[in-house]
This record gives structure tokens, C-alpha cells and sequence, in this order.
């Protein structure tokens, strides 16, 4: 089955009002201290919804409808799956944060292919888990400064440290959203 290329974006209306509109919003509204709430939330959330299931159906791929935000090749996701793209793209914007909250130049091309799951594992409910613990104790410990360095998002504009960590939570929550879908589809 084939959904698409990796990469491959979005939807040009969604994108640009995700550009447009979403971001700009977000830059407004959101606090590191908010960022970091909505992030425990969105974490709390896929706790309770994966609650029970067995490393089989964690690891049982389904097609979901198209969903907002989610690009076409990531419609055919496990829960594992999307938790394995959760950890890896937020290993990665932890280090884009770090490196842009030492005002130095992020040198890496940020690729949407490179955090594609890869192994859809057995454990990697628990390895993200492990990863969102350490990541919200990187936050919380955070200086709370807002970097003039900036790292465009392949898709999106340039964000600052802390739109970056704003993104992190927009991001979970999105994927939150394909993991319940995920489940409907189980059902």
C-alpha cells in the first residue's frame, strides 16, 4: 500500500494556514510555562489511551481517514509507530532548542524523512515515555530564553528556541489525535 512519499508535506491550504494563521496564533498565546503543561497533558492523554492494549496491538498498523496535519504517508501508523515519530522528532528538537538557546546555528538540514518510525518495536511505548520524562525535566529547568537564532522548519517558517518548544506540544498533540484514530480503527 502506498499513501504517499515521506516528505511529501501537506495539503498547500493547510500548510498555509497552519503558516499563516496557527503559528503566528500559537507565538501569541503560548508561555514556555504553557508550552510545558500542554505537553505533560498531551503525554497523560496517550498514557490513558494506550492503557491495556498488548505489544501486539501496539504494534498493528492501520489506515486512518486523512486527518488535519498529518501528511498522507503517515496515515498507515501503529500506535508504536507514531509514538517511535514522536521520540525521534523530539530528540531532534530537543537538540535544535539547546543549540538555538546557546545562540548558535543549528547546522543540520531538518528533514520530515529523517524521523519517519523505523522499527515499529515492541517497547517503544516505553521508550518514548522514558524520552517525555526527560524531556519535560529539560524544559522545566529550562532559562526560559528566547533565542534571536533561529531553524526553519521544513514545512513552516524559521522558529526560535521557543517556538520550537511550542511546536513540540503541537506536534503531540496532533499525533495524540492519529493515535486515537488509530484505536477507532482497531475497534
Amino acid at each position: 500500500m502506498s499513501l504517499g512519499v515521506a516528505g511529501a508535506g501537506l495539503p498547500q491550504i493547510e500548510q498555509l494556514f497552519i503558516k499563516r494563521v496557527l503559528v503566528p496564533s500559537v507565538r501569541i498565546l503560548c508561555t514556555w510555562n504553557i508550552a510545558l503543561f500542554m505537553i505533560k497533558r498531551e503525554v497523560k492523554i496517550i498514557e490513558e489511551l494506550i492503557k491495556g492494549f498488548d505489544e501486539e496491538t501496539l504494534q498493528k498498523r492501520v489506515e486512518i481517514d486523512r486527518a488535519f496535519a498529518i501528511e498522507d504517508h503517515s496515515r498507515d501508523y501503529s500506535i508504536n509507530m507514531t509514538l517511535e515519530h514522536l521520540r525521534i522528532a523530539g530528540t531532534a528538537v530537543m537538540a535544535v532548542i539547546e543549540t538555538l538557546s546557546n545562540e548558535k546555528e543549528f547546522p543540520k538540514e531538518i528533514r520530515i524523512e529523517a524521523v519517519k518510525p523505523k522499527e515499529n518495536g515492541k517497547d517503544e511505548h516505553k521508550k518514548f515515555f522514558d524520552f517525555m520524562k526527560t524531556y519535560k525535566e529539560y524544559i522545566k529547568n529550562h532559562k526560559k530564553n528566547y533565542s534571536k537564532m533561529t531553524k526553519k522548519h521544513p514545512w513552516f517558517v524559521s522558529f526560535n528556541n521557543f517556538d520550537w518548544a511550542c511546536f513540540m506540544y503541537m506536534h503531540t498533540f496532533i499525533h495524540r489525535r492519529q493515535i486515537q484514530a488509530i484505536i477507532k480503527g482497531l475497534k
